[in-house]
């Protein structure tokens, strides 16, 4: 993989890149993605973790945080399908790789998935946290249809702790992005060529670490697993951890840094 070199000219930001942090000459974009009900500025925390070869680029998703007064797109191929135009347009060749949270990991790989099927260029690693594996979602949206109100409950009050989502709102958002997880069914493809790096809480109510495992199924490259204490936004208290363990895993994947 050739580093990029910052001699390419930048594309105009769009209201999806809006948040990103500008690094030229950094070496990879790091497309991240925000859990279905969250904004962009979800991963503030992430950005001056990040080493400076790294370019973080937040995206705000229709219909949430800059983009409030946009319809929100509620199926997840299309948009995926949207999300993977848009990378493509604005990494122009550059190499580029995703990071989502939850359902955010589940769009990273579908439109990863969407890349591949265009020809189009693809990540150089897929992150992943606190996201099941897409051939197993429907484990999970089976228990989210029976499970008792009382055991989401733990995750109505993270929900409420994160920036942007009011208390009050918390389970009016809850109850969307459910709705979008239940919709999504899984289609069978071969695996991914890319490497998968796969991050979790170890109390994680919603995605238990024992289901994470067969990520190892939908990719020919290496996957990586990492645990942390915590439950689904373990990652509130890990920032510099997932940092630098994100970083060390797309150097591995770009290859060795380019001397001057």
């Amino acid at each position: 993989m050739t580093p990029y070199d910052g001699t390419r000219p930048a594309t105009a930001l769009s209201p999806w890149t809006a948040a990103a942090v500008r690094r030229p000459g950094a070496e990879v974009r790091l497309y991240c993605l925000p859990f279905l009900g969250g904004s962009a500025d979800f991963f503030l925390p992430l950005v001056p973790e990040l080493p400076d070869w790294v370019e973080p680029c937040p995206v705000e998703l229709p219909g949430h945080g800059r983009r409030l007064r946009e319809p929100a797109v509620r199926d997840v191929p299309e948009l995926a399908r949207r999300l993977a135009e848009e990378v493509d347009r604005d990494a122009a060749g550059r190499p580029f790789a995703f990071f989502g949270h939850c359902g955010g990991g589940l769009l990273a790989f579908e439109a990863t998935r969407h890349l591949r099927r265009r020809g189009l260029p693809r990540p150089v690693l897929l992150g992943v946290s606190a996201t099941p594996p897409p051939h197993e979602w429907h484990l999970l949206t089976a228990e989210l249809r029976t499970r008792p109100l009382h055991r989401l409950m733990p995750l109505l009050r993270e929900l409420a702790g994160q920036r942007a989502l009011h208390a009050s709102g918390a389970n009016a958002v809850l109850k969307r992005e459910v709705s979008v997880y239940l919709r999504y069914r899984y289609r069978e493809e071969a695996p991914l060529d890319c490497p998968i790096s796969v991050f979790g809480g170890r109390q994680d109510p919603v995605v238990p670490q024992e289901a994470t495992r067969t990520w190892s199924e939908l990719s020919g490259g290496r996957v990586r697993h990492r645990v942390y204490p915590g439950r689904h936004f373990y990652i509130d208290d890990r920032w510099p951890e997932v940092a630098q363990n994100l970083a060390r895993d797309l150097r591995g994947a770009l290859g060795p840094a380019r001397l001057p």
